[in-house]
């Protein structure tokens, strides 16, 4: 093609059947109250995920535009993961998801560190801008974009991927060594995320504690506003343009204030 955008757009749209096939997995086996073997299960697979966006060990020379659609699938196939799990109540299995530890592709265990946390199944790609963006201008995230343009799935809609991104981005602000950078949630200005609502009442909340494995609403807060200065969230300049605050959309104000 004559543009890597345009064969970066064609290869997600074709990885998509792909995505539905996993999430419909996810869905039949956690709506069943699964044991550990489906948590393992599903633990290898992100795993598998990791290392299909990664360089393949036998390529000595590459473009890192090359992988880029793969890092985008892999990216949106984490969102839905988080959205299903979060559909079926599968609170101790997104615990396990996020406080696990992923090995490393061959081809990038060097200086020694040899695994990840779930911040390696973030992606993004750049190239989008040049087949999405509207003439004349510049999207926030082309990578979001696409995720909205593919959100065509009526057991979770485009509103649920962006709640599952929110609650992401909490697991990164309280884990210590995470990052993310919540792409989605550029569509979230007038939005409200039913999980995080609920969790006003102390029966709900303790959804959220099992996820973030914190049992406290104040000592989530506390960390919730140490993560923000970790991750440096008050320089992310595209979401203080848009008026997004994330402490509001996560409810910080009163969880766990109703018994």
């Amino acid at each position: 093609m004559d543009s890597i955008g345009a064969k970066i757009l064609e290869d997600c749209e074709k990885l998509k059947i792909a995505r539905n096939q996993i999430v419909d997995w996810v869905l039949l086996e956690s709506d069943v109250k699964a044991n550990g073997d489906f948590c393992e299960s599903l633990l290898r697979l992100l795993e598998q995920l990791r290392e299909l966006k990664s360089r393949p060990p036998q390529l000595n020379s590459w473009n890192d535009a090359w992988f880029e659609a793969h890092s985008v699938f892999v990216y949106e196939t984490f969102l839905y993961i988080t959205a299903a799990l979060l559909k079926t109540g599968s609170c101790d299995t997104l615990h396990e998801i996020f406080t696990s530890y992923y090995l490393r592709p061959v081809s990038e265990r060097y200086s020694g560190d040899k695994f990840d946390n779930f911040g390696c199944f973030y992606g993004y790609s750049e190239a989008l801008q040049s087949v999405l963006a509207p003439a004349g201008k510049k999207l926030y995230s082309p990578s979001a974009e696409l995720i909205k343009k593919q959100a065509d799935r009526d057991d979770l809609p485009f509103s649920a991927l962006v709640e599952a991104e929110l609650l992401i981005l909490l697991m990164a602000l309280v884990i210590p060594d995470a990052q993310w950078y919540p792409q989605t949630l550029f569509y979230s200005s007038h939005s409200e995320f039913p999980f995080f609502i609920r969790a006003t009442q102390h029966k709900h909340f303790l959804r959220l504690a099992t996820i973030t494995g914190i049992n406290g609403a104040d000592d989530l807060r506390d960390a919730v506003k140490a993560g923000f200065d970790r991750l440096n969230v008050q320089r992310w300049y595209d979401f203080r343009m848009g008026s997004i605050s994330f402490w509001h959309l996560m409810n910080m104000e009163k969880l766990d204030s109703l018994k």
